[in-house]
């Protein structure tokens, strides 16, 4: 067949722009020595974790170029997801239809863990000036915590909103204790976990018990909480922990405090749950652990995800919320798994 010039210098056109849309050939990009399936990441520890092993899907390196990624946090809506670089004071953006990664907000107090609310609003922990801030529709800031009884907080880092509207989040001090991501200072309060909501004036202590109280994450029964203590790395005699606890009716109140993950060999951050009440916990502990692990909801280990880098964080995303999103060190990592995010 022959083309006209015009035919021609179109089908030109057209071909260049497509080899030049961002995201077309991205997998290209992420992967150009194919691996075997299954991909070697899935760990089975117990036979249930085996229906969420997909055979044909494969580990994926969305991004690499941070320093120390945490707090994920997902929007269904806008299809994207947002996360923190904490030693630049970066929140990013993944856009997952493109694959792009981009800086949404810069110099926003070493950001750690990140949220939606109800209302669509992105909430977030920042270490120092240490506090809890929501962004409102307006562009504007509401500043939900920053202070205890008068003494400020020592610097926020993880968070779930709860079914009253408040917020549920971790305050153990870790962007206090250098100056890598936040400011160097002591401590004027004990680590605790805090509920706060627009009708307070200060946020209510949950519970001073543990050491190092950091991830959290709420079940599929709204009611039930999960919380991971990385209490070794400030108190070497003590192990890392998961606790599930159950929330009053007002959230304003931990009972039944549970113990049901106790390491010394390993260290458990940021969590997310899945539909059936199991735990995924971004996990360090060396190669061969390195990763997340799932538990059951009573703290049978069923199997892991090993990573090549240290995780921080994790969530679920996409259209069926069964995309698992893993903040590890310095990259952005998704897995497509067989279960669903709560």
């Amino acid at each position: 067949m022959k083309l006209g010039r015009r035919q021609f210098l179109s089908a030109s056109a057209a071909l260049a722009a497509a080899s030049t849309a961002p995201g077309l050939f991205a997998h290209q990009a992420k992967s150009p020595q194919p691996s075997r399936y299954p991909a070697d990441v899935w760990q089975t520890v117990d036979d249930r974790f085996q229906q969420f092993i997909l055979f044909n899907t494969p580990l994926e390196r969305q991004w690499s170029g941070g320093l120390w990624l945490e707090g994920p946090a997902w929007n269904a809506v806008g299809r994207y997801a947002v996360f923190s670089d904490i030693p630049r004071a970066l929140q990013m953006r993944w856009d997952e239809a493109t694959g792009e990664v981009s800086v949404l907000r810069h110099e926003v107090g070493h950001s750690n863990g990140n949220t939606f609310d109800a209302q669509g609003r992105l909430v977030a922990c920042e270490h120092y000036p240490p506090k809890v801030v929501r962004y409102e529709w307006d562009g504007s800031t509401t500043v939900l915590a920053e202070a205890y009884q008068g003494k400020r907080l020592n610097a926020p880092n993880d968070l779930v909103p709860v079914g009253s509207g408040g917020i549920i989040f971790t305050d153990p001090g870790y962007g206090a204790h250098v100056d890598y991501e936040g400011h160097k200072r002591e401590l004027e309060l004990d680590p605790a976990v805090y509920y706060i909501d627009d009708s307070l004036d200060e946020p209510i202590v949950l519970t001073t018990s543990l050491f190092k109280p950091n991830g959290v994450a709420l079940g599929p029964d709204k009611q039930t909480l999960f919380i991971s203590d990385t209490a070794p790395s400030h108190h070497p005699d003590k192990p890392a922990t998961i606790t599930r606890c159950k929330l009053s009716p007002d959230y304003r109140k931990l009972q039944e405090e549970t113990q049901i993950v106790a390491s010394p060999k390993e260290t458990y951050d940021g969590m997310a749950c899945d539909a059936q009440g199991n735990v995924w916990a971004a996990t360090s502990g060396g190669e061969g652990i390195d990763g997340v692990s799932a538990y059951d909801r009573d703290g049978t280990l069923l199997g892991r995800i090993l990573l090549p880098e240290v995780c921080a964080n994790v969530c679920f995303v996409g259209e069926d919320r069964n995309r698992l999103l893993m903040t590890a060190s310095q990259s952005l990592y998704t897995l497509y798994t067989g279960a669903r995010g709560a």
